[in-house]
């Protein structure tokens, strides 16, 4: 078999293997809709975490009051 034989046979499997994967693929993947809901979901997600952070921060931000001064005579 000649060098370019070979490569032609090399790039037909791998174009082969590629085709197959892309079908796998599409096959496997949702539907437009539920990936819509899934990426709302995960905003969702997202936006609740920055929620807590947020609270976080802001209860870290607060000063503590250690104790309270009495006057004494």
């Amino acid at each position: 078999m000649s060098e370019e034989n070979a490569r032609a046979t090399a790039e037909s499997v791998c174009g082969a293997f590629r085709t197959a994967f892309e079908q796998l693929g599409s096959a496997m993947a949702p539907p437009e809709n539920v990936e819509r809901h899934f990426r709302e979901a995960r905003k969702q997600m997202l936006m609740g975490l920055r929620e807590l952070i947020d609270q976080r921060i802001q209860k870290m931000s607060q000063s503590e009051n250690k104790g309270t001064r009495v006057p004494v005579d």
